[in-house]
């Protein structure tokens, strides 16, 4: 192959690279299980004589990326109200509740987010005295939870960032 024959393919290959990065035909989401988060945790606790109780709420962020080998079916396992350094359980199992069927299915190449909400003195329930001292720890709290998707072995953890709930 001589010289200009040589120049002449480097430069048709490296045409069609930039045209193909021009178009966004390179996809770099590597989520080929499901990458989840919680967004948007709220905790609003109450006292009385009886004990304490929280509402609460967040939203559970799922997304698989377009190179997943199928569709995933997402169970939550457990939700629970911890520490912000996440060695103390304040609220376990949390009894979430949602709108949204679960186990939930999320396609490749998509994203779903699940509402929860909380109400710990739904049914006359309380939570022991010490817990709104946990719960409005100067430090904060998190929530964190479990799910188990369809495409991978065993149980994902999921922790929200540090917040502080809304105390009396």
């Amino acid at each position: 192959m001589n010289a200009r024959a040589t120049l002449s393919a480097a430069a048709t290959l490296a045409a069609a690279a930039l045209a193909a990065l021009a178009s966004g035909c390179i996809d770099t989401d590597a989520a080929v299980f499901v990458d989840l988060s919680i967004a948007a945790p709220e905790a609003t606790v109450s006292s009385s004589a009886l004990g304490t109780g929280v509402q609460a709420s967040f939203a559970l962020k799922l997304h698989l990326g377009p190179r997943a080998s199928g569709p995933s079916r997402v169970a939550v396992r457990t939700f629970e109200i911890v520490s912000a350094d996440r060695t103390t359980a304040i609220v376990a199992p949390l009894p979430v509740e949602t709108t949204t069927a679960l186990p939930v299915e999320v396609a490749p190449d998509s994203d779903v987010t699940v509402a929860f909400t909380v109400d710990t003195s739904a049914g006359g329930a309380t939570l022991p005295g010490d817990a709104a001292a946990a719960l409005c720890a100067a430090e904060g709290i998190r929530i964190t939870g479990a799910i188990e998707d369809s495409l991978e072995d065993g149980a994902t953890p999921v922790a929200s960032e540090v917040f502080h709930a809304r105390c009396p």
